[in-house]
């Protein structure tokens, strides 16, 4: 039965017509940007013999409309092997590349982006499965009762974003329904390791008297990884992300979303061309022209009495800072208001997507994280009377005391995190770590006429997915700007990824254990062990600076 459902639900991730459409993106990447050939067909040849093989209503009309051009591209691709090395026929190559560009295009004309999607056309299989010897995903408890899988829901509903999620139902043997998000495209595998992270930090914070009596707790979701690049999140009922909070109310009021970023831009239209200081002088000039309070009253108005907003303003402040003292330790970066939650009933946070660990994001080529968390005057301003000073600090110290007194069990637990062989770590550039790799120098050189070539073609063929992009499309969008060099596992095409073995000596690993083990023991920012409090001020100090803020991309939406 596991084998099932696993089976069922990664065919459910990626339909045929958006597995073929992002192979060939792939795949013309290696052909056009790298001329490897071989790796092309790495990446098509698995495709085209589940073509040979459609187990679904959708797969065999795929095969149907475009079967026939697929097997032709194949066949030019087998001839064009079936020759020796010294004398293969490019044209053949080229003739494939034909016949897949037409594929393409017609894939994108003749299938638009689904909104719903139908078990039965899809995955009939699952639909017919009835009481399950399964649990529920996430919901396995030694100690108690399990709930069951009894069935799932038939129908499952799309979202538009990139990567485009499935949201589906099950149906628990207790007569409940959960809500799970099946996502395609992405290693969920970080995700859930991070969640282990955060169970353990929970427990330990239940073991001591000063946290337990403030019920200080990271808030949890199930993260189930069904493939390398596919799994289930359970859904987080009655949240909303603070981009959409913050987004309504200004629409309700008549105010333009970006209103901070209007202000900084009229202050400084060429803020690209901008020093720091200038930067920060038009940051702080778009502050102290606009409120900023939009969180602050968006919690208010739906708090029903001044009791309940109280109640929730202490469970905000409290699990903002948990969090934030956790995602410090963690390195947790790509904080942006779309991956940060709100739950609507305690107004405690929710932290999502939390792929970007051990301070990726602080070392990126473009637009690095210069903040340990995000704490900007959007988050300060629900806290009200005593901001920073007051319940946020003082949950901070004592969160902080607790994983320092415990850093042997958080180290034992990220150790194995960082030595993870499931875990590639080949997309981290070693100088991003501090490590000297001048022997490759001239290998990145000679990449860089290749990869110009590979966005030309990207271009030409529409397959560059968001490299058309400007600044303000990001901003609508919220996030960190996209940077090849540093991205989550099993994202994208890099060179010789799975090629490189795994070693407990790698100096990568080492350095990030190494700078974990000096945030538990207070030796993050100088050879002299400073005490909890010392640290939190200056870990304050770096989330509010605004030289630090006023550089960040965007997307980041550092006004807010």
């Amino acid at each position: 039965q596991t084998e099932l459902v696993s089976r069922e639900l990664i065919r459910i991730t990626l339909l045929f017509p958006e597995m073929w459409q992002e192979a060939l993106r792939n795949a013309s990447l290696c052909y056009y940007g790298h001329k490897d050939v071989v790796e092309m067909m790495k990446i098509l040849r698995p495709l085209h013999k589940r073509v040979r093989n459609p187990e679904t209503l959708r797969e065999y009309h795929f095969v149907q409309m475009f079967g026939s051009d697929l097997a032709a591209a194949e066949e030019h691709m087998n001839q064009y092997f079936s020759a020796d090395s010294a004398h293969r026929n490019e044209a053949l190559v080229q003739q494939a590349w034909e016949l897949y560009y037409v594929v393409f295009r017609r894939i994108e004309k003749m299938f638009p982006r689904p909104t719903s999607l139908a078990l039965k056309d899809t995955a009939p299989t699952i639909l017919q499965c009835r009481d399950m010897e399964l649990v529920v995903p996430g919901m396995y408890n030694p100690d108690a009762e399990n709930v069951y899988i009894a069935s799932f829901d038939p129908n499952l509903y799309v979202y538009p974003s990139k990567q485009h999620p499935r949201r589906m139902y099950i149906y628990g043997s207790n007569g409940n329904q959960y809500t799970f998000l099946l996502k395609g495209r992405e290693d969920l595998r970080q995700d859930e390791r991070s969640m282990q992270l955060f169970g353990l930090i929970n427990s330990l914070l239940s073991k001591d008297s000063e946290t337990a009596r403030r019920s200080l707790t990271i808030e949890r979701f199930p993260v189930v990884p069904l493939s390398s690049n596919s799994g289930l999140i359970g859904f987080y009922s009655n949240c909303e992300n603070i981009n959409n909070i913050v987004r309504y109310y200004r629409e309700s009021h008549n105010q333009p979303v970006n209103l901070e970023q209007r202000m900084a831009l009229q202050f400084s239209p060429n803020w690209d061309t901008l020093s720091v200081m200038q930067k920060v002088e038009s940051f702080e000039y778009a502050l102290s022209n606009t409120p900023g309070n939009d969180l602050q009253r968006a919690m208010w108005y739906k708090s029903p009495n001044a009791e309940v907003w109280l109640e929730r303003r202490t469970d905000y402040t409290r699990s903002l800072a948990v969090m934030s003292i956790a995602g410090y330790i963690l390195g947790l970066g790509d904080r942006h208001p779309s991956n940060i939650l709100i739950h609507e009933r305690t107004g405690k946070v929710v932290h999502i997507d939390l792929g970007d660990c051990f301070e990726l994001a602080a070392h990126r080529d473009k637009y690095p994280e210069k903040v340990p968390f995000r704490l900007t005057r959007m988050l300060i301003m629900p806290m009200e009377v005593s901001s920073i000073e007051g319940i946020f600090k003082h949950t901070a110290n004592h969160t902080m005391r607790v994983l320092r007194a415990n850093r042997e069990s958080l180290m034992a637990v990220l150790e194995a995190f960082v030595y993870d062989p499931l875990v590639s770590w080949s997309y981290l550039n070693d100088t991003e770590m501090g490590i000297d790799t001048s022997q490759d120098t001239a290998k990145v050189t000679s990449n860089t006429s290749r990869n110009a070539q590979a966005s030309e073609h990207a271009a030409r063929w529409s397959m560059g997915g968001n490299g058309g992009a400007n600044m303000s499309d990001f901003a609508s969008m919220g996030g960190s700007k996209p940077d090849m060099g540093v991205s989550k596992a099993g994202n994208g095409y890099y060179e010789n990824a799975e090629g490189k073995a795994w070693q407990t000596g790698n100096p990568k690993a080492r350095a990030i254990v190494k700078r974990i083990h000096d945030k538990l023991v207070g030796t993050d920012f100088s050879n002299e062990q400073l005490t909890v409090s010392e640290q939190i001020e200056k870990l304050i100090q770096q989330a509010t600076s605004s030289e630090n803020l006023a550089v960040l991309y965007v997307g980041w939406v550092p006004l807010w």
